[in-house]
Parts: structure tokens; C-alpha cells; sequence
């Protein structure tokens, strides 16, 4: 399990879908999920606004609508509770990989927007892309997270565990023991090209987990259609489409991927926007 926090000074949020918020709040805070299926996510956030607004802007936003008010405040120290409606692209494909999760504690402020997410390396990769094609993050961190509650928490399947620990024992990472990889699998039982096989695979499975970046990569052609069309399906299904900040998000995804190598759509103005 591993833990990504994806940062957007308020700079670049400005230019981004997400704009039109930042002159709503002054702060707003995840505090969990009520609710979490692909198109209708439910959140309790704590939110704080900027003099002259209230809750009721929200429902100005594509992406936002105010299900609930759970708690007014009644001084100035205090927050308002929120049961939120969330539609915004980015958390719905979040909500799709069935394996990615936004960690309490996500939250946009004076600074920026924090995103914190948990789950698996390849989904994280994915929710990161998707990140990544909406604005470009100022800072990405990840770390492994340490659950003692769950058997496996690494990256290695029980079997792959199994036979690197084997291979430890025998002395193979160790220099000084110079073990072979006949020995091993003779003893194993196995064809020689089949245990270098299973080695390698668990060392790339171990390398990328511990530096595989989400910052250095290049997004696919496939890639960037899949987070496209679910985009489009979305707006289709849940009436933004005509909205001007959701066509603002769809030319920034357009605008990101051109660096990466897919040349803008020609039909983009007449038949997405």
C-alpha cells in the first residue's frame, strides 16, 4: 500500500476549472466519505467562506452540490460542516480504479490544494496521470504505508515473498556466500531459466515500489483517451457539459497532452466543446 500527496499552489489552481472556487472559500477540508460510487460521491468536508458567501455558492460549481448542512457556526472560530455532492473528473476516475482512496486531511487553503491518496502502485500511477493532465502538480510525495494489521502489506505477492526470502537465506543477495542459481533451483526442484525468471520479476516488483516515480513519466496515447472519453461520458451523464469551466478543464487536458507527444483533436472546439 503506498500513499501519494499531490500539491497545486493556488497559482496554478487559478488557471485551472477549479478557479471559480477559490473566490468562495477560504478553506475546505476533507473529513471522510459518506457515500463513494463512480458519479456520486457524498463527503463530509469542513469548509470556511470568504465574507458575503455561503454554502449556497457551491451549487454554483459544476462539480459541487451542497446535499446537506450538518453544522452552522455560530462564532468566528468555528466551521461549517458539509454533506458535499462531488463530480469533479479527476475524483470520479479516483472512485473508478476500485483500489485508490483520498486520505482525510486533503484540503484546499491559502497555500493550495493538498490531494492525498492511498492504494495500490499501478492505480496510483493512473489517478497521478489523470493529475497530472488536469494541471500539472507543483510537488508530488509518496511514501509506503505500514499497516500491521493486514498480512501482506508489500508489494510481493505470498508466493513471490516465499521465494525471495529462500534466495536471502541461500546467500544470493549476500556476495561473500557466491551461491548459484543452479544450486537453487536444484533444490527447488525448477528449470534454471525459470527461477532467474521469478527473481528478476520480484526485483523489478521491489525496485519500482520503492522509487518508482509518479512525477517522471510519459502518458499514453490510450491512457489520455481513457481519462478523456470517462471525462466526456461524466459531463454527458450528470449535465456540465455545456459548462464553461468543465470546457476549460477538457482544452487543459488537450493543452498538457500535446507535450506529451498527442497532437490536439482538430474536432475538439466543434465536438466536445
Amino acid at each position: 500500500m503506498r500513499e501519494i500527496t499531490l500539491f497545486w499552489k493556488r497559482a496554478r489552481l487559478e488557471e485551472t476549472d477549479i478557479a471559480p472556487l477559490l473566490d468562495i472559500v477560504t478553506s475546505l477540508e476533507f473529513l471522510a466519505y459518506i457515500k463513494r460510487t463512480p458519479r456520486d460521491i457524498r463527503m463530509l468536508m469542513k469548509a470556511n467562506f470568504k465574507p458575503g458567501k455561503g454554502p449556497k455558492d457551491l451549487n454554483s460549481l459544476y462539480f459541487l452540490e451542497v446535499v446537506d448542512v450538518h453544522h452552522t457556526p455560530e462564532s468566528s472560530d468555528e466551521s461549517y460542516v458539509l454533506n458535499l455532492k462531488l463530480s469533479h473528473p479527476l475524483s470520479n476516475f479516483n472512485a473508478r480504479t476500485g483500489g485508490t482512496t483520498a486520505a482525510p486531511g486533503c484540503r484546499l487553503d491559502g497555500e493550495g490544494m493538498t490531494y492525498t491518496i492511498q492504494g495500490g502502485n499501478i492505480r496510483l500511477r493512473l489517478v497521478a496521470a489523470m493529475a497530472k493532465l488536469v494541471a500539472k502538480p507543483d510537488r508530488i510525495s509518496a511514501r509506503t504505508l505500514n499497516l500491521t494489521s493486514a498480512i501482506n502489506t508489500g508489494p510481493l505477492s505470498a508466493k513471490q515473498l516465499k521465494l525471495a526470502k529462500f534466495a536471502y537465506d541461500k546467500g544470493w543477495y549476500d556476495v561473500n556466500k557466491g551461491i548459484r542459481i543452479s544450486e537453487m533451483a536444484e533444490e527447488l526442484k525448477i528449470a534454471r531459466a525459470t527461477l532467474a525468471e521469478h527473481l528478476s520479476r520480484i526485483e523489478s516488483v521491489i525496485m519500482d515500489d520503492l522509487f518508482g516515480s509518479y512525477t517522471n513519466f510519459k502518458i499514453s496515447p490510450d491512457e489520455f483517451e481513457l481519462f478523456k472519453d470517462m471525462a466526456v461520458e461524466d459531463s454527458e451523464n450528470l449535465g456540465f457539459g455545456e459548462d464553461e469551466q468543465f470546457k476549460k478543464l477538457l482544452q487543459n487536458m488537450y493543452t498538457a497532452m500535446e507535450s506529451e507527444g498527442v497532437p490536439e483533436d482538430e474536432n475538439l472546439e466543434t465536438e466536445q466543446l
